[in-house]
């Protein structure tokens, strides 16, 4: 099982509730404890989406890339933004709040699967200390920092997967 962003905090904590039924977790760009920087954060995304969803996707692009992904998104960054502001789903207001309350990091300690936890060093909405905290917090976790930032999956899509693709294997899975 795994999850990015707050589907990482949803992957920890079922494997934290039901550590029987996990063969391998894996926490990307995940935290187990909202800090006051990610509250804040997370208000602004709240009141840039209230104003206009277009001037949110233009912060999410300008923070939530690398200086490297917006070079080379460079000819396309106003589509980026265009169509991602349709993307802004109704129900963004509610995970937010979900975001801001966070706070599994006593359970942590209890997840018994093989345990990746993958961190963006650029990350700039979840800083790369909680990906050190929760690997330190989870017996035998695996941590591995990349140099992207929040949106790891779009800049670095071929080494997640290397690293999945591993990961599970070595748990036993199927890839």
């Amino acid at each position: 099982m795994g999850g990015y962003s707050l589907g990482a905090v949803a992957a920890l904590a079922t494997a934290a509730a039901v550590p029987s039924r996990v063969l391998s977790v894996t926490s990307l760009s995940g935290w187990a404890v909202t800090d006051l920087r990610m509250r804040f954060t997370f208000g602004l995304w709240r009141a840039l989406i209230a104003a206009d969803p277009k001037l949110f996707m233009r912060y999410a692009v300008a923070d939530g890339f690398t200086l490297n992904a917006i070079i080379g998104l460079a000819p396309m960054l106003e589509t980026i933004v265009e169509m991602g502001a349709t993307t802004v789903a109704p129900g963004s207001d509610a995970q937010l709040d979900l975001d801001e309350r966070v706070d599994i990091g006593a359970r942590l300690a209890t997840i018994t699967a093989p345990t990746l936890i993958i961190g963006g060093a650029e990350d700039r909405w979840v800083d790369v200390m909680h990906s050190h905290a929760i690997a330190a917090a989870i017996p035998g976790a695996r941590l591995e920092v990349l140099p992207f930032g929040h949106l790891v999956i779009q800049e670095g899509a071929a080494v997640v997967a290397k690293l999945l693709n591993a990961h599970i294997e070595a748990a036993g899975g199927a890839v």
